[in-house]
């Protein structure tokens, strides 16, 4: 074991000594987790901005702004005219929506031409659907207003407002009605319209199932994978580069003394994995907390990520060290580590929205380690879960996945031990 550390702390002194490198490895991914840190922030609200100027401001104006600023995924801006309109220019808002002067007015009257005025970006992608929503709502107001007039129309008919005829009481009597058929109708929009659209969501050709949100963090369902791809991809570069000692100490024969001591290729190993794993875990460690502390996202909502990006990291190590053994030179190890990692990254998903996939191309991802850690953490690292630690981590273990890159890392490592013990022969 005293071996084993004295390998470690020597390896972490080389690995920090190299300042250029280090401070590389650093920037790279504070720029990755800056860029990553302002999509996860939009993500984590999941709102639209949407800019509203009120310009009649009735009862009927403000029913309208009320309503929407009910609805789930919005951030209603209310603002003047022009601010509104500098809010889609400056790309603050999706869209802004100006409420005409006379809008009730308009509305009692059945003409509806031009009572509200669109604003819109031309990269909006979503004004389509906020013009339904606010749609939607004038419709419920109209209808109302509609079933108000039948109701007036029908007493009409039947004379209940013959005994008012000359006097004042008879338009308070027929206001009074009126108002009482408006609100019924209205009522029949609660707790839920009487025609509405259902949206179910498909993952791979099934659907996903709804889930309750409540107790849970806030930020755990809208994280996309986007920004563990980047970090799983970014991992996979930096452990490979790293492990370019035994290259180096293969090419100057270093390597062969050091392992013709008792136990010393064991504790060689040993100690520069633990050194490759340690600096895996500070770079999670960094892109973790800029994330949490600057961004106030966590990208780690449950224990699972981390299990799936330990396991993930023993993969790597394993993947490695082998092929610094197999690779003569550091030039090789130069040219072939990058290119392995940016290449099983592509394929992997590392750069691309795996969770809408499927087909053959989800399969192909999962023959590489960034696919089946991604796979792994879509499966159980987004949401946070209500079960154990010890059910949790049981769950992952026991997934195809997670058996696959503990084989991978099992393999790689004992192969690569082979390949360096017969060099001391």
């Amino acid at each position: 074991m005293a071996k084993v550390l004295t390998v470690f702390k020597y390896k972490l002194k080389i690995l920090f000594s190299q300042k250029s490198f280090l401070v590389t490895m650093i920037l790279i991914p504070l720029f990755l987790t800056f860029i990553t840190g302002y999509a996860l922030k939009f993500e984590k609200y999941s709102e639209i901005p949407v800019a509203i100027c009120d310009l009649d401001n009735t009862d009927y104006s403000k029913m309208i702004i009320d309503r929407i600023k009910k609805k789930e995924g919005f951030k209603i801006i209310v603002t003047n005219e022009a601010g509104a309109v500098d809010l889609v220019k400056n790309y603050k808002a999706e869209s802004a929506f100006i409420i005409k002067n006379g809008f009730k007015d308009n509305l009692i009257s059945g003409n509806i031409e031009g009572i509200i005025e669109q604003v819109t970006s031309p990269s909006s992608s979503s004004h389509e659907v906020i013009k339904e929503i606010i749609g939607s709502e004038i419709a419920r107001i109209m209808l109302n207003i509609s079933a108000a007039d039948w109701v007036i129309n029908e007493y009409t008919k039947l004379g209940m407002f013959s005994l008012y005829s000359g006097s004042s009481s008879g338009q308070v009597e027929k206001q009074r009605i009126w108002d009482e058929a408006w609100q019924y109708t209205d009522a029949l929009w609660e707790p839920e319209p009487p025609m509405k659209l259902e949206l179910k969501e498909f993952n791979n050709g099934s659907i996903v199932p709804e889930e309750d949100d409540s107790g849970k963090d806030s930020s755990g369902g809208s994280i996309s994978l986007s920004a563990f791809g980047m970090l799983v991809a970014f991992l996979a570069f930096l452990i490979m580069f790293n492990s370019s000692w035994l290259v180096e100490e293969k090419e100057n024969g270093t390597l062969k003394r050091i392992i013709s001591g008792p136990d010393a290729l064991t504790a060689l190993f040993v100690g520069n994995i633990l050194s490759l794993l340690f600096f895996g875990i500070v770079q999670i460690v960094i892109f973790a907390a800029i994330c949490k502390l600057i961004f106030k996202v966590s990208i780690f909502a449950s224990a699972s990520s981390i299990i799936v990006l330990f396991i993930y990291l023993l993969s790597i190590t394993g993947i490695s060290l082998l092929i610094s053994c197999i690779l003569k030179t550091r030039l090789q190890l130069q040219a072939g580590a990058p290119l392995f990692a940016i290449i099983t990254g592509f394929i992997g998903g590392c750069f691309w929205n795996i969770t809408s996939m499927g087909g053959i191309v989800k399969t192909i991802s999962l023959f590489t380690p960034q696919g089946l850690a991604l796979d792994l953490l879509g499966r159980y690292g987004i949401q946070p879960s209500s079960e154990g630690f010890l059910a949790e981590a049981g769950a992952i273990l026991s997934s195809f996945p997670a058996i696959v890159l503990i084989l991978i890392a099992v393999i790689t490592m004992s192969s690569g031990y082979i390949l360096v013990k017969k060099l001391r022969y």
